[in-house]
């Protein structure tokens, strides 16, 4: 029984960061998801409630390692 996690750089900042393939934040660009941090995803929130639009939930284990079952 394993776990792993995925490294790589945020669209948003650039920052190298870890994270859950299945359920971090992300967007779309030319139909490809690009992981956003947290920080940066933290942004997209607030300009949702600005804009009060849906705000998207972050979820809880979206900076968490993943059971190897789930890959």
């Amino acid at each position: 029984m394993g776990y792993a996690i995925v490294t790589g750089t945020c669209f948003g900042c650039q920052t190298f960061f870890s994270y859950n393939p299945h359920k971090v934040p992300s967007i779309r660009i030319d139909g490809v998801r690009q992981a956003i941090c947290r920080y940066c995803a933290s942004i997209v929130q607030e300009n949702q409630r600005r804009d009060k639009l849906p705000v998207t939930e972050i979820h809880s284990k979206a900076y968490e390692p993943i059971h190897e079952s789930e890959l």
